[in-house]
C-alpha cells in the first residue's frame, strides 16, 4: 500500500507529527516497534499498579505545545506540586535548596570553601584563562573545581558511563541545570540572584493516570481520524525505488509487510535508521553513525505498602549506589495505585555489555531491592515487582559528536523527504515538549506551511530557559 507519509515511532514526536498531518487529510500510517505507544513517556500497567518508566514533569515555554497538551488531556491534566531532593554523602538536600538546608547540609566551612572555589573560577573565566574543551572544563569554569568534584562528577559519570572529560561542552551548556545540585546550591546561597532556573519550578502538569495517558489519547484521536497506528511493527529495511521509499516491517506474528511512500518521518534511533536504510548510504555517513552511542535504561518497578518519602523523585548522587533516581508516582497522582500502596520506579543507566543489563530480570530486581534497603529501613512489604528495559534511551553526547551529526544531517537534507524527529531520531537530548515541537515542525515542513525546521528546536541557547524573578 502507498501512503503520503510513513511515521516510524509512536513516541511524543511521532504521534504529534501524525496529529498535525491528520488535519491535512493526508493518508498516513504510524509504525511502532513496541506493543504500547509513548516511547520513553509510556506508562506501564501491571494490574492495579501504574508506573512511568521515569519521572516526567510537563512544563514548556512553547505555548502552542502547552495548549496541545492541555487540549488532549482536558480534565485529566492535573497540577502537581513539585518536591524533589538529592541524596548526597548520606544527606538529603532540598531541590531547590533553602539557604538553611544548604548551610546545615554542607556545613559552614564546606559552604565557604565552595564559595571561594566559585569566585576563583569566575575570576579565571573573566580573565579568559580557562580553556574549555569538554564537560569538566565547562563546569569548573562556571562553578569551580570544588563543586565539580563534590556534586557533578560522580552523578554525571553514573548516568552517562563515561569520563566527564569525554562529554561535550555544548551538552553541558544545554542540560547542566537539570542534572546537578550545584545550581540549586548557588541559588540557595544567593537567593537574590536575578535569574531562577526553569527546572526549579514549583508546579508542573501531569496526566492523572500517568505520562502515557497523554499518548494513549493521541493514539485514540488518530484512530478516530481513520489513521492506523500499527504496534508491534518492527521496521527492518528501507529501500528506494524511483524516489519512492519501500518500508519493510515484521508484525507481531513475524509476517513481512511492505509499505510505500514519498516521505518518511522517523524517531527511531538515528544509528538504527542508518543501518536499515539499504540504498547506497555514503561510507562517511555510515562511519559517522557507527561512532554514535546510546545509553540503555532499566526501570525497576516496585509497589510497597509504606510511604518512604514525599518527593516526586530523588536524585541519588551517592557514589556507593548504582541507583541514579527513584520516583514515587503516588506523589504525582493518587490514581496510580490503590490507596495504601506506593508505586516506585528505580532507574539504572547502563550499556549493552554492562553486567546489570545482561543479568536476568529477577537478579536486577533483587539488586534494586537491596539498594533500596541501603537507603530506607526494612519495615515495608514489597507487593509487586517488575521491570522495563529500554535500549538506546539516551544519546551519549561525547566530545566531537556534533561533526558526526552534521555529516548525517547533511545527507538527510539531500534526501529531501526524510525527516528526523524526537530524541533518538535526532540524537538530541530533547525533553517531551521539545520532541512534540520537532514533530509539529517536521509535519509543517513536509506540508510546506512555512519555514519550519525541527533541528532548530532545543538549541543550546534555547534550552537555558530562565525566568526573571
Amino acid at each position: 500500500m502507498t501512503y503520503d507519509a510513513i511515521i516510524i515511532g509512536a513516541g511524543p514526536a511521532g504521534l504529534t507529527a501524525a496529529y498535525e498531518l491528520s488535519k491535512s487529510k493526508k493518508n498516513i500510517i504510524v509504525l511502532e516497534k513496541k506493543n504500547q505507544v509513548g516511547g520513553l513517556a509510556e506508562t506501564k500497567v501491571f494490574g492495579e499498579y501504574k508506573y512511568d518508566i521515569g519521572p516526567h514533569r510537563f512544563f514548556t515555554k512553547n505555548e502552542e505545545v502547552n495548549k496541545l497538551f492541555l487540549k488532549m488531556l482536558g480534565d485529566d491534566a492535573i497540577l502537581v506540586n513539585r518536591k524533589t531532593r538529592i541524596l548526597f554523602d548520606g544527606k538529603y538536600f532540598d531541590y531547590p535548596l533553602t539557604p538553611i538546608n544548604a548551610l546545615f547540609g554542607l556545613g559552614l566551612i564546606e559552604s565557604i570553601t565552595l564559595g571561594f572555589s566559585y569566585i576563583f573560577a569566575r575570576i579565571r573565566s573573566y580573565l579568559k584563562l580557562s580553556k574549555i574543551e569538554n564537560f569538566e572544563d565547562w563546569v569548573i569554569d562556571k562553578f569551580g573545581k570544588k563543586l565539580y568534584k563534590n556534586f557533578f562528577k560522580n552523578y554525571t559519570e553514573k548516568v552517562w558511563g563515561i569520563d566527564c572529560k569525554d562529554i561535550g561542552k555544548d551538552w553541558a551548556a544545554q542540560r547542566i541545570k537539570g542534572l546537578s545540585l550545584s545550581t540549586a546550591i548557588w541559588f540557595a546561597l544567593f537567593p537574590n540572584s536575578k535569574k531562577r532556573p526553569k527546572t526549579l519550578i514549583d508546579q508542573f502538569y501531569y496526566p492523572k493516570m500517568g505520562a502515557g495517558m497523554l499518548w494513549e489519547k493521541f493514539e485514540n484521536y488518530l484512530i478516530n481520524k481513520d489513521i492506523e497506528v500499527k504496534k508491534e511493527a518492527n521496521v527492518f529495511q528501507i529501500k528506494v525505488d524511483n524516489e519512492i521509499y519501500i518500508v519493510s516491517y515484521k508484525d507481531e506474528n513475524g509476517e513481512i509487510h511492505e509499505l510505500k511512500s514519498h516521505n518518511i518521518l522517523f524517531s527511531n534511533p538515528l544509528l538504527e535508521f542508518i543501518k536499515i536504510f539499504d540504498s547506497n548510504v555514503p561510507e562517511e555517513v555510515i562511519d559517522a553513525a557507527n561512532q554514535l552511542n546510546y545509553r540503555n535504561h532499566i526501570s525497576v518497578h516496585l509497589t510497597i505498602n509504606k510511604k518512604l518519602f514525599d518527593d516526586n523523585w530523588i536524585y541519588i548522587h551517592s557514589p556507593d549506589l548504582d541507583l541514579a533516581r527513584i520516583a514515587d508516582f503516588s506523589n504525582f497522582s493518587q490514581e496510580m495505585s490503590p490507596e495504601g500502596t506506593f508505586p516506585l520506579t528505580l532507574e539504572y543507566f547502563c550499556y549493552e555489555d554492562d553486567d546489570i543489563w545482561n543479568n536476568n530480570n529477577d537478579e536486577i530486581i533483587n539488586y534494586a531491592i537491596s539498594e533500596l534497603k541501603k537507603i530506607f529501613d526494612d519495615d515495608y512489604e514489597i507487593i509487586h515487582a517488575d521491570l522495563t528495559r529500554n535500549r538506546k534511551a539516551y544519546p551519549v553526547i561525547k566530545t566531537g559528536y556534533q561533526e558526526k551529526i552534521t555529516t548525517i544531517r547533511n545527507w538527510l537534507i539531500k534526501q529531501n523527504s526524510l525527516s528526523a524527529i524526537g530524541r533518538s531520531g535526532m540524537f538530541k537530548y530533547n525533553n517531551q515538549d521539545h520532541a512534540m515541537a520537532t514533530g509539529l515542525y517536521a509535519a509543517r515542513k513536509y506540508l510546506g506551511k512555512g519555514d519550519y525546521d525541527p533541528w532548530n528546536v532545543n538549541t543550546d541557547g534555547e534550552y537555558l530557559e530562565e525566568e526573571q524573578l
